[in-house]
Parts: C-alpha cells; structure tokens; sequence
C-alpha cells in the first residue's frame, strides 16, 4: 500500500493505545509544532487496540482536521505493528515516528527536522535523562550493552521510535515482511546517512505506562534474536563448558577416591553432572526454540495487523498495492 500526495512535506506516524488522558493534548502541540516547521503536514495516529474511549477522542479531533489520519486495528498488534502500518500510509517527503506518551516531545521535532535538512537521510533521538524506574534504567542500560555487543552490524544505543526519515527510507523500510520487529533495529538496518541527536526525554502527563515488563522483555528477545546469530553458536560454547565440567567432576572424584578408598562418591556426581547437563541441554533448547518460532512465524506469513477502519483517506489519498 502506498500513497503519494504532492507537496506534502511531513508525516507523523504515532502509535497509541489507551492514551485518552493525553491524546487531545497531544495532538494540539503536534499540530502546532507541524504548522510552525512547513506548510502542508499529516499526523497519523495508529490505534492499536485501544479500549478506553482514546478513538473517539481521535475522531472527534479528525472532523476539524483533514489532515489528521486516524487508522483503526482490529485488535493490539504491538507497537511495531502499529508503526508499521502507518508508515505504508504515509505520505510526506520525510516521515516521523514518535511514541504517544509525551516522553517524545513535540517541540523536538523541529530539531530533528532541521538536522535531517543538513543532509541526512535518518536522524533518531538518542535518549537523555529521562523518568524511568531505577529497574527500568539498569534494565534498558543491560538491553543495549548486550545487543551493541551481539548485534550482526553496530547498533546505536538508547535509540526508541523517535526519529525523522527520508521517503527513500520508509520505502525500504516497507518492504521488511518480519512478524517480530524491533523497529529502532531494522530502521539502522536499512542503512543510508544516519546520526543520532542527543534529546532529554519527557515526562508522562497522565495515565500510566503501558509497556508491562513481560512486553518489555519479548521486545528485548525479539531484538536480540532478530539481530544476532550469537544465541545459536553460544550452544557450542555450552557444549565446550559442560564438557569441562564432567572432566573437572571426573578428576575430583578421582583424586577424593585415592584419599579415601573407602569414600563414595558415585550418587552425589552422578546428581550433580546430570542436573548440570539438563540444564545445558534446556538452555539450548530454548535457543533452538526462540529461533524456530521465529520461523515458524514468517512461514505462516500473516499481516503484520488488520485494519478495521481509516478516517479522513479520500479515494483519491488511498494507497493502492
């Protein structure tokens, strides 16, 4: 699905769910912001889901504003999804994601805007102080020293969704079919002239966040699997340290034996090597597992959501296949 509008400049793509304590506020400084930047701009809004009235209040935003796209999920895909989904309606010579929490700010697109203008093809927000839990922080500093060290290719740090594109990039980005996305990887992955832009993040308004920790961990693994291949060949160096276990066991109970004749040993090795092998071998297993589902997924190759309804896309702003 594509769309070409002439002379529009910028798109802001923005998934939300269950933000109707934010969502007018938002959309106030977004327009406002996007007003003062260029002339002709869309925001589009992706619901993913939302069940607490934050569509209605999307639709009662559209009727003054033609340029405020509002797409309709079936149901809660995921972020990435939703992201997604709205960059194959996006219209603008360059495009715009950003979260729907307000810890993006508005007032910080301009600075991502001017610094594309400078040449760039891709300029994201490099995450400065911000209000997360003192669990959240170590967690997120843990996340991206494993996947800058794993990685396939070099992975930018504290790098989310906030980020101007060029067209040519959200074209390339369209043609990634994954079912499990981490989308700050695959919008690196793509390539062309990229830098990042140190940003303070902002703090919540209202509501509360959304991202539970079980969804931050699948994220965290769906990066990290999606990047790397270090997992898979790590089972070759539990392999290495098992089979150095069982020798260091066997030497032990050797020498144990020679200081005593009379001392046995037999039952307590034997429990120790076969729950450490046990061990080893599910861990493996859940390599394997982690990578099979993976793949069993884009076999299956499903969309990556379901629309239920667009607002404010004339017949003549449809994107055709």
């Amino acid at each position: 699905m594509r769309r070409c509008l002439a002379g529009m400049q910028l798109s802001v793509v923005l998934p939300i769910y269950n933000e109707k304590e934010v969502v007018t506020a938002l959309y106030r400084e977004l327009r406002a912001t996007l007003d003062s930047l260029v002339n002709e701009s869309e925001i589009i809004f992706v619901d993913d889901g939302s069940i607490d009235g934050t569509v209605a209040e999307l639709l009662e935003l559209a009727r003054s504003d033609p340029h405020l796209i509002v797409i309709e999920l079936t149901r809660n895909f995921g972020n990435a999804m939703a992201i997604a989904t709205g960059l194959e309606y996006a219209a603008g010579d360059w495009v715009l994601t950003m979260d729907s929490d307000f810890e993006d700010r508005p007032e910080h697109i301009g600075k991502l805007y001017q610094k594309a203008l400078e040449g760039y093809d891709v300029v994201y927000a490099v995450r400065g102080s911000n209000q997360k839990s003192f669990a959240k922080n170590i967690g997120s500093r843990l996340f991206y020293a494993l996947l800058s060290r794993m990685a396939d290719f070099p992975m930018p740090s504290n790098s989310g969704n906030f980020a101007i594109m060029h067209r040519e990039v959200v074209q390339a980005l369209r043609k990634m079919t994954e079912r499990s996305r981490y989308f700050a990887g695959l919008r690196n992955w793509v390539g062309y002239r990229q830098i990042g832009l140190d940003l303070p993040r902002g703090k919540r308004v209202a509501g509360k966040p959304k991202q539970s920790f079980p969804r931050l961990l699948r994220q965290a693994l769906d990066a990290l699997f999606a990047f790397s291949m270090v997992p898979l060949k790590s089972l070759s160096f539990f392999g290495m340290i098992a089979f150095l276990f069982a020798l260091v066991m066997a030497l032990l109970v050797i020498l144990m034996r020679l200081k005593d004749p009379k001392l046995s040993l037999a039952w307590p090795a034997a429990l120790i090597s076969i729950i450490f092998f046990g061990g080893v071998q599910l861990i493996g297993l859940g390599i394997l597992g982690e990578y099979l589902g993976r793949i069993y997924n884009e076999v299956r190759a499903r969309p990556v959501s379901i629309i239920k309804k667009v607002t404010n896309l004339s017949i003549s702003q449809a994107p055709t296949s």
